[in-house]
């Protein structure tokens, strides 16, 4: 109801890769994921500049690297604008010859995440989250927030049902406008989490036809709703890749999600089909209006696009007799009576983030972010 020119001999790759497993166990922390896979790529902010890094080993709570911006001469807060100036066999050159290398501890890591504020998400893209939820179909809506970094604060609004999730999210090295240009580009993959307010998503969602993705934009949007990881991936193949990606959340220590990226419903191409072919002709409600996904047909490189996220969160499909109280209603304000009766309720049980709750997300490949919720007035970072 509710519900991403240096010669390199084959050879040395493809012992690189027999020798790789495909991905480490699910309880494992965070690695670095293998050459043979993909590229990793870091940012760090040295005075006024910013350093996009190759990187090469993550450990004892430093990333070693090669500094791309300074073999480019290139320094831009845009990762994509300094790694498109080394095609892969220039990059695998360098990481195997690793000279000149730099080492950065973890805190100062930067996020990853395209510049802009308009975003693609996928809901219940996941079928397990789908089936806790009562939505056994996914469906795309906008997000409109500026993404952050892997140590974030989340704001709890009084009244608000806050709620986690975390994603795979992807950004492009070009401009979309068709499936051709998806094919050419260079993707990367990074970790975020998506917070919502599920008040505010009960309140505003179509409850005739919730995959329209109608009061998601709305619930979901905000200027601390998408921290986003240190480590942007661009594998060689990148749906071989998100094979053996997995996800995860953990609340104050205790692990709420986890979910492979092989699960997706929709995958990151048929997630740009549909947005770039429904462009023209498709919108959604969003602060008492309707808006595009995308304000063009195109996918700019300043947008991501969020895959969804597996089941764990703390919303669940209501009780029969709630859906059937609500949707039996006789008319919208009737309807809206027991939408706040059953949204006092589920304040009541305090089961939501509250200040103080640290969320953890992180990811095999893909890295990791930290949150802190904290209450609306207190100090953020």
């Amino acid at each position: 109801m509710f519900r991403l020119r240096t010669v390199l001999s084959c050879a040395c790759l493809a012992l690189t890769a027999a020798s790789a497993s495909a991905a480490p166990p699910a309880n494992a922390g965070p690695a670095l994921a293998p050459l043979a896979q993909a590229h990793t790529f870091a940012q760090v902010r040295q005075g006024e500049q910013v350093h996009t890094l190759l990187a090469l080993t993550l450990g004892a709570g430093n990333l070693t690297a090669i500094d791309l911006s300074a073999a480019s001469g290139l320094y831009s807060p845009d990762a994509f604008d300094v790694i498109k100036r080394f095609d892969a066999a220039a990059l695998d050159g360098l990481a195997r010859q690793a000279r000149g290398t730099v080492s950065h501890p973890l805190e100062r890591l930067l996020g990853v995440g395209p510049r802009g504020l308009a975003h693609i998400a996928a809901g219940t893209n996941y079928p397990a989250h789908g089936e806790e939820v009562g939505m056994h179909e996914a469906f795309l809506f906008p997000k409109l927030s500026a993404a952050g970094g892997p140590r974030a604060t989340v704001v709890a609004a009084p009244g608000a049902l806050l709620d986690y999730e975390v994603e795979v999210c992807a950004r492009f090295d070009r401009e979309l406008r068709s499936a051709a240009d998806f094919d050419a580009a260079r993707k990367g993959f990074f970790l975020c989490g998506d917070f919502s307010d599920r008040a505010t998503l009960v309140r505003n969602i179509d409850l005739r036809n919730p995959a329209s993705g109608d009061g998601f934009a709305d619930a979901k949007s905000g200027p601390d709703r998408f921290p986003a990881g240190a480590l942007l991936v661009v594998p060689r193949d990148w749906k071989a890749f998100l094979q053996g990606v997995t996800i995860a959340t953990h609340l104050d220590g205790r692990q709420r999600q986890q979910a492979n990226a092989g699960d997706m419903i929709k995958d990151l191409r048929a997630i740009v089909d549909e947005t770039l072919g429904e462009a023209d002709t498709r919108t959604w409600s969003y602060a008492g209006g309707r808006i595009p996904m995308v304000a063009r047909k195109a996918i700019g490189t300043e947008s991501a696009v969020l895959t969804g996220t597996g089941d764990g969160v703390v919303f669940q499909e209501p009780e029969p007799a709630v859906i059937k109280a609500v949707m039996g209603a006789k008319d919208r304000a009737a309807q809206l009576v027991q939408v706040e009766r059953y949204l006092a309720g589920e304040a009541a049980k305090r089961i939501y983030l509250q200040p103080g709750n640290r969320v953890h997300h992180s990811s095999n490949y893909l890295g990791w972010i930290d949150a802190t919720v904290v209450a609306a007035g207190a100090p953020t970072r």
